[in-house]
Formats: C-alpha cells, structure tokens, sequence
C-alpha cells in the first residue's frame, strides 16, 4: 500500500464516528422535546400509574432500539433502514419508506427549531419564528462539518442536558418527596391513553442506520451506543417522572406543573433561562440527527438514480453537502408556510408523526422478517399493530390519504417487478 492511499484511509477513519460521538446523535435527539412535555401530561392522565407507564414505554424503546441497530449492522450504508426494506419487501417499497421519511423529517425538524424558540421566546429576546429562522442556517453550517466533530458536539449538549434534567429531578426528589407509593385504583381506559401518548418518547432509533457508514467498525460502534444511550436515556426519563409524580413543588412553584420547576431547586429563579439553554441543545442535537440522517438518505437515492445525481456530491469530509442545502430549503419553506399561517407547531407535530410512524413501521415489518430471535419477532409484530392503531385514531383524513396514495404507487409499481420477475424466472425454465 503507498503512503498516499494510506493517507487517504487514515482521514476517512478520523472522519468517522467512535461510540460516544454516535450516542451523542442518539441521547439528545430523543430526550428531545418529549421530556420537556411528556411528564407533566401523562401524569394528568395515569395519575399514580405514571411511573409504570414510563417503565413500560423504556422497555418498547428498548426492543425499538434493538430492531433498528440490527437492521443498520446487518444493512450498512447511507441508506440506513431502509436498506434492510428493500432486502425483503424490494425496491420500491424502500423508496416509499425512504420518502415516508424525508416528509417527516422536513416538517418534524422545523418543528423542533419552533420548539426551541418557544422556549427562547420567554427570555423576551425574540419570537420564535425569529428564532428559527436564526437556528436554521447555523445547524446547517454545523452539519457541514466532519461528522465526528458534529457527533461530539452533539454529544456534550446531550450530556449537559440531561446532566441538569437528571440532577433537577433526583434534588427535587430528596428536598420535598411525597409518599413513593402507587395509591390510585388502575384504570385500563387511562393507561392505555398514557402509552399512547408516550410513543412520542420511541421515535428516533430508525435514524441510526443513516449513520452506520459514517462509524467506526459499525457493529461494536452501533451496539456499544445503543446500550449507552439507551441506559441514558432510561435513567434521564425515569427520575424526571418520578420528580414529577413524587415530589412537592407546592413550596416553590405556583400554577401549571412544567419541567421548569424541577430545576428551580438547583437554579431558582434563573430557571427559565436554564430550560431555555437546555431546550437549545437538546433541539439542535435532534435537528444534528434527523437532518444529517436524511441528507445522507438523500444522498444514497441519488447514488441509486431516484433522485438528482447532483445531490449525491460530498465534501472531501465526506458530508453529503447538496443534500444538506436541500434540506435547509425545504425547512425553510416550512418555516414560511409557519409564518404564513397554514401551519403551527401542533400541526407541524402531528403532520410529521404521522409519515415517520409509517416509516419506523416499514421497518419493523422488515426486522420481523429478518430477526430470528422469537421474542423481537412477537415484540415486533404487537408494536406493528400499536403504530398502525395510532396512526388511524391520531392522524388526519388528508394525512392519511397521502400516505394512502404514496403506498398504492409504490405499491403498486412493487408489484408489477415482482410479476416482472417471476415471468422471466419461469422463461428461463422453460
């Protein structure tokens, strides 16, 4: 090997993404706003059964986890999941997957800029479209750089965050704790409700595969992260809810319960400033994840023709580069039809949930598929049906027919290869 090729090899590997810089993509993005709203909700609505409720929604997100960083091992590259789609469904069932996913990453991330800026927005310093508009372009530049550098970055946010999340809760706990004991009879009607709503808390592990060729030896990388970010995570969801359930705030807090008083104990009345920060990192880092996921998704459907070829060109950080200022213009007609009023954050929410739980159903169905192990495969077939009975009590008539018709196209072109195929395999018979 000559001195110029190994050059070239030792800069795409420092390139490349070690455990903890993945983790960092994966820890932030999926705290990100759900632990912001989810608690206080959800104790409203399962009362004393919060707490089992959350322990039963780690456990989802665990067999979640599992499925996806299997797909991504098993099927390496830009193209993530949807890689293992087309190995068992084909090809065009990969494209809808793959386009199920870039429409709800292009409105679920603007959403999460919104989100930041709602939060910014009471420290009176601007609105949160301002604030938007102002986020975008700077995690853009930051997603132009080497993916390692983004992946530590991003990792110290969601260190940081859930650091003080963590922190807030367990000083919280200790300062003024309510009898830990579950006392309310058990309602299935508000269990099952609260389940519901937490499965906001399991999006974000189908990204992972976009990555996996961006990572150091992809299958002790992807499943050393996956168990760091996954106990991370758990320990981060748990102690807020149960700060929320158990501890008394009625000394320090007045009016509706929010995540912000959990930290008043640590910060006082410098909370919302702190909630302000936090809610920053943790939504840049979901931003880092799903927009930097989806260019490399872009780019692998340009690589494969479906796409312009030219949004397959990468920078010599090997950064898919048009694919990114594809995705900064298509947020920020998102943002102009915010600002526009056709849309708010609660319909940006749902809008994108919608596509991205049609997307992670996908590939669960190929994990089913192709996972050996009887309890994933039982595990993914129930969560099969809990996404599908979400998708129809929870999303619009006009969502539902686009996905409706994207699925019948694509579908429907599916079908006529594998006819295709099947005609030439009996020719050859013959």
């Amino acid at each position: 090997m000559d001195d110029d090729t190994q050059g070239r090899r030792q800069i795409v590997k420092q390139n490349k993404m070690g455990p903890l810089a993945l983790s960092g993509f994966i820890i932030g993005p999926i705290l990100g706003s759900g632990i912001f709203i989810l608690p206080p909700i959800v104790y409203g609505i399962a009362g004393d059964w919060a707490i089992a409720a959350w322990a039963f929604i780690i456990v989802i997100s665990f067999i979640v986890a599992l499925i996806f960083g299997f797909l991504s091992i098993q099927f390496p590259g830009d193209g993530g999941a949807t890689n293992a789609i087309e190995h068992v469904f084909g090809v065009y069932v990969k494209r809808l997957a793959a386009f199920y996913l870039i429409i709800g990453v292009t409105f679920g991330a603007s959403a999460v800029l919104l989100t930041a800026g709602q939060y910014i927005e009471k420290l009176n310093i601007a609105s949160d479209l301002t604030v938007s508009y102002l986020l975008l372009p700077v995690c853009i530049l930051f997603l132009l750089a080497r993916i390692n550098l983004v992946g530590k970055i991003a990792f110290g946010m969601s260190i940081i965050a859930a650091l003080v999340l963590f922190l807030g809760g367990a000083k919280s706990l200790l300062d003024a704790p309510k009898t830990l004991v579950i006392a309310s009879s058990f309602s299935p009607s508000d269990f099952s409700y609260a389940l519901l709503i937490l499965f906001w808390a399991v999006f974000g592990w189908e990204i992972i595969g976009n990555y996996s060729a961006d990572v150091i030896h992809p299958k002790q990388t992807i499943t050393k992260a996956i168990l760091i970010s996954i106990t991370a995570i758990s320990i981060v969801n748990l102690v807020v809810a149960a700060a929320i359930q158990w501890a008394d705030f009625s000394e320090v807090w007045s009016g509706e319960l929010t995540i912000t008083a959990i930290v008043y104990s640590l910060f006082g009345n410098a909370s919302n400033l702190i909630m302000a920060i936090i809610a920053l990192f943790l939504c840049c880092s979901t931003y880092f994840l799903y927009v930097g996921g989806l260019s490399r998704l872009i780019a692998s459907l340009a690589a494969d023709h479906v796409l312009p070829k030219l949004l397959g060109r990468r920078s010599r950080h090997n950064v898919p580069v048009i694919a990114v200022f594809a995705v900064f213009l298509l947020n920020l007609a998102v943002l102009l039809l915010v600002q526009a009023g056709v849309f708010d954050l609660e319909n940006l929410v749902a809008f994108a949930n919608s596509f991205l739980t049609m997307n992670a159903l996908i590939g669960i169905g190929a994990g089913v598929v192709l996972i050996q192990n009887r309890f994933l495969k039982g595990s993914g077939i129930a969560l099969a049906v809990a996404f599908i009975l979400m998708l129809i009590f929870h999303s619009s008539m006009i969502v539902l027919i686009l996905i409706g018709a994207l699925a019948i196209y694509y579908g429907v072109r599916q079908v006529a290869v594998n006819r295709e195929v099947k005609w030439r395999s009996k020719a050859e018979e013959r």
